[in-house]
């Protein structure tokens, strides 16, 4: 007598650990460029706050005759809606103002992202003479 085997559907253990290493190798190439890319577009983001900032202390030395705030809590209420803060890590942008000459400069106080794009803390940054600077 002849036995029929049935043929089984599934994997083979072989089978499934092949496809697994697969999925590692492929999650192991694409997480640090997806990492790289979200660091770029916190970047990108924080250089926005920066010039968005910018501009207010600007409206701000127009309205008072060529002077630029000691603080940027002056430009919460008046010139922007809220203060920004750092999109990497949440922290609110530093701020030096000098009255003589009569200078700021904002500056990222965070460095999470910043160091994944080669940036060290303090930048960007963006002051009344130069404008937006990247890197030191």
């Amino acid at each position: 007598m002849q036995k029929i085997w049935k043929k089984k559907k599934g994997f083979t253990l072989i089978e499934l650990m092949i496809v697994i290493a697969i999925i590692a190798i492929l999650a192991s190439i694409l997480v640090p460029n997806f990492m790289r890319a979200r660091a770029s577009g916190q970047l990108t983001a924080c250089k926005a706050n920066l010039k968005n900032q910018g501009t207010a202390l600007e409206m701000y030395s127009i309205d008072s005759h060529g002077r630029y705030p000691t603080t940027l809590g002056g430009l919460s209420s008046d010139y922007l809606r809220k203060l920004p803060t750092c999109p990497a890590t949440d922290l609110e942008y530093g701020y030096e103002g000098q009255s003589v000459p009569d200078v700021y400069t904002v500056f990222c106080s965070g460095s999470n992202a910043h160091s994944a794009v080669g940036l060290t803390t303090g930048y960007p940054q963006y002051n009344s003479v130069q404008g937006l600077m990247s890197k030191p």
